[in-house]
């Protein structure tokens, strides 16, 4: 299920392959079918994450409403649990709606599996999600790792062991911990045979190392610089230490012994580097480790080629699949290193270097986001999330420099063009409270924190506005006078019946913000006023408030988030002056920006305007299909048509319509069909990319066989996979979008319960004979 919020929603891919666990992923298939809470517990590095990761993945199947991974390692305040997974399940925080509240709704009547990755620091906290979640929900199974059990009535603990220690005989064939050591060895050194002549080193060296994956995998990396024999007396010289552990400590000890091998095997610059990098959350690029990480002990060293050393001994991993080069470490080898930092000494201050560089991210993002590069900027800015966490925290714990403001304001574009509007107000009000005297960027954060607010129609936005307006005159600042004007004069549009007031206060403002050459909130004020016209029965003045609001952006064609909304503004518009073709044009023209930025309010509208207009074209079985697509959109919004009663009145007259029109049985099951859809797919529709019957499921798609829960389109899909067709080809031969085919692909692989390809031709080819 594709899922859109401000970072890719985690279906995560593993990027080495898969080894062994078949009796601990059977076991983790058998709990969560009679348990609706599975923690796999066991020590840092022993397997849980990859086990967790390849089981839900199998388990996909099983949970016809989705899969969602929640990696919670750089999560560092529990206070934003919620928002954290609700950010992974695909919940845009646009709404006055609470991220629990919003978890709750969306969970209600769902058959999901949610996993929550690495859970032990946060344990008493993911007690109280869970059991909330657990309480307010039917069907929803919860899949956790822990270094310890959450202690939740009916939890089912699966401790994942060690690999089996191989025996004397054994082979790669035939046991997990010799197969994993094997396959990770050849990956570093290709030239590496298991063989009669190193069986026995290589045996003995898998059980010295308790069958623990994150310690063969070093050990592993190790044949690249020194032979199998060096590797094992340097073991044996360590395991002479922990004569007389008991097994549970000693596999610890193991872990630790390891960690610390790789660590002496290090130079003392990438040892020092290591350290360094565990001031870092979720991740990092080149870019960051040069500048937090350089200078003093590594002045004189390469910072590129000691990270690069450090791949190398698979102390730092690379991600692939993203579009700017990242890196990260492993959270057990993460807090070994945040150990030699603090032994040192030294952890306040590259904590503070960390805090600069992404408060100068911030600042710059701050600056350049309403412009050409926003897409770009929004994809570094989410990707960074937790480090813009970890350096808001530092900056709030540490106040004096007026950081923990400078870094909420400069990450107003992240707020918005990835909806984590409720996020945005809470770090607010910390950066507030720990910053109370008042200065512009006190002023600025008011604003930001209004107009949020204001945009989560949440009345207690009021008292932030009539603080804005307060610290403008304080300081007796013409800049924060009209931003004051702007969300004072958007609160009147929100609750005031004056219209005509409201109007000239809308002029009034602009006047103002052209003065001080303030172009987002200027931007922002027509966007308000124009739905509001479009929505109020003056479309024509809403057209000419979107053509004088595109004026102001000409210098920035490439920018989407105002001109996407504008763009909207003119959709609604055009169809209530009865222009229906016009306004389904210029709908299409919307969606693949919306959808590429991933901003799911403005896809929820344009996909709902183009409903009213297929509504109105007769088409209604593409209407309900739009229609049902839309709300499953607006819900992860938490709000339907901004709270605008007149849009509501719309929307059910339309609904209305499609159900006379289709009657009862039809409209609730395209209606349905359309609410399921994954998001590309519903866009292709609303583009117009699919056609005819491949709109909608036909009335009855069941018809016993093993292909039966397969639509018409995806049997003729998996047709063509049965020839050879790679989804491009599959693409071209169909006229759809790449994007579409990989969808279908993916549903009948859900559907069929099968894991590849090839078998999916095998189930084709079982059904010809019963079927010709």
């Amino acid at each position: 299920m594709t899922q859109w919020t401000w970072a890719r929603a985690s279906t995560r891919n593993e990027t080495t392959g898969f080894i062994g666990r078949a009796a601990e992923l059977e076991a983790v298939r058998k709990a969560v079918t009679q348990a609706r809470v599975v923690t796999l517990t066991g020590l840092g590095g022993v397997g849980k994450t990859r086990v967790a990761v390849r089981a839900a993945h199998q388990l996909a199947v099983d949970f016809p409403d989705g899969v969602s991974i929640t990696e919670l390692s750089g999560l560092r305040d529990a206070e934003f649990l919620p928002n954290t997974v609700a950010s992974a399940v695909g919940l845009p925080e646009t709404a006055s709606q609470e991220p629990m509240d919003q978890l709750i709704d969306h969970f209600a009547d769902r058959q999901a599996l949610l996993v929550l990755d690495t859970c032990e620091h946060l344990v008493d906290a993911i007690a109280v999600f869970v059991d909330i979640l657990l309480h307010n929900s039917c069907r929803l199974v919860l899949l956790l790792t822990s270094r310890q059990p959450v202690a939740l009535p009916g939890e089912c603990v699966l401790p994942i062991p060690p690999m089996p220690e191989p025996e004397a005989d054994a082979s790669e064939h035939d046991n997990d911990a010799l197969a994993l050591f094997v396959a990770r060895a050849k990956a570093g050194l290709p030239s590496f045979e298991l063989g009669d002549e190193n069986r026995s080193e290589v045996i003995a060296l898998c059980r010295r190392l308790d069958g623990i994956p994150l310690a063969l995998e070093l050990a592993a990396v190790r044949l690249r610089t020194m032979p199998l024999e060096q590797i094992l007396d340097r073991l044996d010289d360590r395991f002479r230490l922990l004569a007389g552990a008991r097994p549970a400590q000693a596999r610890h000890h193991t872990l630790r012994t390891t960690i610390e091998w790789s660590h002496e095997l290090c130079s003392a610059p990438e040892q020092e580097l290591w350290a360094r990098l565990s001031v870092f959350a979720g991740g990092f690029t080149l870019a960051a480790v040069e500048q937090v990480c350089g200078g003093g002990k590594l002045a004189d060293w390469d910072v590129l080629d000691l990270l690069g050393a450090l791949v190398d001994k698979s102390v730092v991993q690379r991600v692939d699949g993203v579009a700017e080069c990242r890196y990260r470490l492993l959270d057990t080898i993460r807090e070994y290193g945040a150990e030699r930092l603090e032994d040192g000494g030294r952890t306040e201050e590259y904590a503070r270097r960390h805090r600069d560089f992404f408060l100068r991210m911030a600042r710059r993002a701050g600056e350049e986001w309403l412009g050409d590069q926003q897409v770009e900027w929004g994809n570094r800015l989410a990707a960074d999330f937790d480090n813009f966490r970890v350096a808001m925290d530092f900056a709030i714990a540490h106040p004096g420099d007026e950081a923990a403001l400078r870094l909420v304001n400069g990450l107003w574009g992240l707020w918005l063009g990835k909806s984590r509007l409720t996020e945005a107000r809470r770090w607010i009000d910390k950066a507030l409270r720990a910053e109370p005297e008042p200065t512009v960027e006190q002023g600025i954060a008011l604003y930001y924190g209004s107009y949020f607010g204001l945009l989560q129609s949440d009345r207690d936005a009021r008292e932030m506005v009539r603080r804005c307006r307060a610290v403008a005159e304080s300081l007796d600042d013409d800049f924060l006078r009209a931003r004051a004007k702007a969300v004072e004069t958007f609160e009147m549009l929100m609750w005031s019946r004056d219209v005509p007031h409201t109007m000239a206060s809308f002029e009034e403002s602009r006047q103002l913000l052209r003065a001080s050459g303030d172009l987002f909130p200027l931007v922002a004020g027509y966007i308000t006023t124009g739905v509001f016209h479009a929505a109020h029965g003056d479309p024509s003045r809403a057209l000419r408030e979107a053509e004088e609001c595109l004026r102001e952006l000409t210098h920035i064609p490439h920018e989407r988030w105002a001109r996407n909304y504008m763009m909207i503004a003119q959709v609604l518009a055009l169809w209530a002056v009865g222009q229906p073709h016009d306004s389904r044009e210029l709908g299409r023209r919307v969606l693949p920006s919306a959808l590429d930025q991933g901003e799911t309010m403005s896809l929820a509208a344009t996909v709902e305007f183009l409903s009213w207009v297929a509504c109105g074209d007769d088409e209604h079985e593409l209407a309900a299909t739009l229609l049902g697509g839309a709300t499953t959109l607006w819900r992860q919004v938490g709000t339907t048509l901004w709270g605008v009663r007149a849009l509501d009145a719309l929307h059910t007259d339309i609904e209305n319509t499609l159900m006379l029109s289709l009657g009862a049985k039809r409209f609730t099951q395209v209606y349905t069909h359309g609410a399921r859809l994954p998001v590309p797919e519903l866009v292709d529709i609303a583009t117009g990319h699919v056609h005819g019957n491949e709109i909608a499921p036909s009335p009855d798609t069941d018809n016993g066989s093993a292909l039966g829960p397969l639509t018409p389109r995806e049997r003729e899909v998996a047709g063509l996979v049965t020839e050879g067709l790679t989804n491009a080809q599959i693409a071209e031969r169909l006229v759809i979008s790449k994007r579409t085919a990989d969808s279908h692909v993916e549903h009948i692989r859900t559907k069929l319960g099968v894991t590849s390809r090839t078998r999916i031709a095998a189930a084709i080819d079982a059904q010809k004979p019963e079927e010709a």
